[in-house]
């Protein structure tokens, strides 16, 4: 990751929007992919989703140089100002010799840092996964490190370092009750029981029993040693053409699996498709064409709720080839 002063970039909006109108594929599990249809029968969400992501809130360049692969990106309210931040974990060629940990400060849109520090985690790789949660409920949001293969228990395993410790103490260490997994695998954290503990969700996109993108839940009460959920989804079989997260659109009080569709769509537009919680994932809340044009390997996707309204926003960070020479946000409502 950066290390050292690093500038702040000056702002060059990029104004490549694209048509919004819906055609995504999808399917149910086990159908055939068809296009261009709609799978959602409820006229209350279809009005819902027409105003979804058309409008950009937030355009800018940040005071992170441009990122590679060796960056992660995420959003988390950091220092608790009731402002989304931009967190950046630097996994590989670091001046620490650990991972490190980059936060930009929202309330600054991004030019300033609040927090750069290595960790008490070494140097990492592609088999590592990275999300943020209040693990210890402390109010400060600790860093899951989730590694995916070549493990010591032979299964997925999960490492939380502390928050409020700047990431210099594990508070958790585990194997679980998922195998080792690989690329096919995307995971997000969330309260999926509704304990009060983070759970783990494990978004299985492609070679499922289903034929469908499936979701395991491994229960944070449990130590990750339990499944609280393992299902097929109404979303067919994914790739690296998607992003996953998990978030309650519908605010119905459960996480609902938010599916960012980057390319190859039907609108020529990336696109959003929010599958239900509460219907265990096997209905659509949203789907949707989005403001932002067909995106690649260089964005990164996140949900936060930026402008403060109670709905969720679609965070894009453009990590290279952008037009101010630094990571870039895009923020749409």
């Amino acid at each position: 990751m950066c290390q050292g002063g690093i500038p702040v970039r000056t702002m060059k909006a990029i104004a490549a929007l694209a048509p919004i109108a819906l055609g995504a594929i999808l399917t149910l599990p086990g159908g055939a992919v068809a296009a261009g249809q709609d799978h959602t029968s409820d006229k209350a969400t279809s009005q819902a989703g027409a105003a979804a992501f058309r409008n950009f809130i937030l355009q800018t360049g940040t005071a992170l140089h441009e990122t590679d692969d060796t960056f992660a990106t995420a959003t988390a309210d950091w220092d608790r100002d009731g402002r989304p931040d931009l967190v950046a974990v630097k996994k590989s060629r670091t001046g620490t010799n650990s991972t490190e940990v980059h936060v930009l400060s929202g309330a600054s849109n991004f030019q300033r840092f609040v927090l750069q520090t290595g960790t008490a985690l070494h140097e990492t790789d592609g088999t590592f996964d990275f999300a943020l949660a209040d693990w210890d409920r402390d109010g400060r949001p600790d860093l899951v490190a989730i590694k995916k293969s070549r493990t010591g228990t032979n299964s997925t395993e999960v490492h939380i370092l502390s928050g409020a410790s700047n990431f210099q103490r594990f508070i958790f260490q585990s194997g679980t009750a998922l195998h080792e997994t690989d690329g096919t695998f995307d995971f997000a954290t969330t309260d999926w029981d509704r304990d009060g503990r983070p759970d783990l969700v494990a978004v299985k996109k492609s070679r499922t029993g289903t034929n469908s993108t499936e979701v395991h839940v491994l229960s944070g009460g449990s130590g990750f040693q339990r499944f609280s959920l393992q299902t097929g989804t109404a979303l067919h079989e994914t790739d690296d053409t998607f992003d996953f997260a998990a978030a309650d659109w519908d605010r119905d009080g459960r996480p609902d699996l938010v599916a960012i569709k980057k390319s190859r769509t039907g609108t020529n537009s990336t696109e959003v498709h929010v599958l239900s919680g509460g219907s265990g994932f096997q209905r659509f809340s949203l789907q949707t064409g989005t403001a932002l044009h067909e995106t690649d390997s260089t964005f990164e996707f996140s949900v936060a709720d930026w402008n403060r309204d109670g709905r969720q926003d679609l965070v894009a960070v453009k990590k290279s080839r952008t037009g101010t020479n630094s990571t870039e946000v895009h923020i749409l409502g």
